[in-house]
C-alpha cells in the first residue's frame, strides 16, 4: 500500500474527530455523506439529538484492482472475562484522536453493528454500532476513500454482542467475496 502525504480522507477524519469533541469526550477506548453526518452531529435542532459518534468505513488503498472499492478491515485483540483473548476484525471505526507528532496518524476504535431483521435480497443489513473499547492506530493516508454512516450514542459492546457481529462480519466479508478465518 502507498501512502500520500496529503490525502482527503485524512482531512475528512480530522473533521469528524473535532465535531466529535466539541459534542462529547472523546479520549477513551471503550446514510448520509459525512458532511451531513458532521453538520447533524453539530446541530442543536438536527437529527444530532445528542449522539456523539459518527462511525465510517475506510476504503482500501490498496495497488490492486479493488483499489478504492473495498472497506479496510482492521484486527484488533480483546481481552475477555474469563482472561482469554479475542481477535475482532471490523471495517467500522470511530476516531478517538489523532497523533500529536503526526498529521495523519489517528487512533480508531473498532465498531461491532447491531441486526436488523433481515428481509429478502439485503444480506446484510444493521441497525446500528456498539463500541468494543479496542483501538487500533492507521496511518489515514493510506486510504482512497471513506463512507459515513448518520450519527449515533455509543453503548459498549458484551461479549454475546461481539460474538453475533463476528458472524455478520464473516458474512460481510463473503458477500464481498474477502475470505476470514471461521
Amino acid at each position: 500500500m502507498s501512502c500520500k502525504k496529503d490525502n482527503c480522507v485524512c482531512n475528512k477524519v480530522r473533521k469528524i474527530a473535532e465535531v466529535q469533541d466539541a459534542v462529547s469526550n472523546n479520549d477513551h477506548c471503550r446514510n448520509g455523506s459525512c458532511e451531513q453526518s458532521i453538520k447533524d452531529l453539530l446541530s442543536p435542532t438536527g437529527n444530532g439529538n445528542g449522539n456523539d459518534t459518527i462511525p465510517f468505513m475506510l476504503l482500501c488503498g490498496c495497488e490492486n484492482t479493488f483499489a478504492g472499492l473495498l472497506p479496510y478491515f482492521a484486527w484488533g485483540a480483546k481481552k475477555l472475562d474469563n482472561d482469554c483473548s479475542t481477535i475482532i476484525p471490523s471495517p467500522f471505526f470511530k476516531v478517538k484522536k489523532f497523533k500529536d507528532d503526526y498529521d495523519c496518524c489517528a487512533i480508531l476504535e473498532l465498531l461491532i453493528p447491531t441486526q436488523c431483521p433481515s428481509k429478502p435480497g439485503c444480506p446484510f443489513k444493521f441497525g446500528g454500532f456498539k463500541g468494543t473499547g479496542v483501538c487500533v492506530e492507521v496511518d489515514l493516508s493510506c486510504f482512497t476513500g471513506i463512507t459515513c454512516f448518520n450519527g449515533t450514542t455509543l453503548t459498549d459492546a458484551s461479549e454475546d454482542d461481539m460474538t453475533h457481529a463476528l458472524g455478520m462480519m464473516r458474512e460481510l466479508r463473503s458477500t464481498l467475496g474477502g475470505g476470514m478465518p471461521q
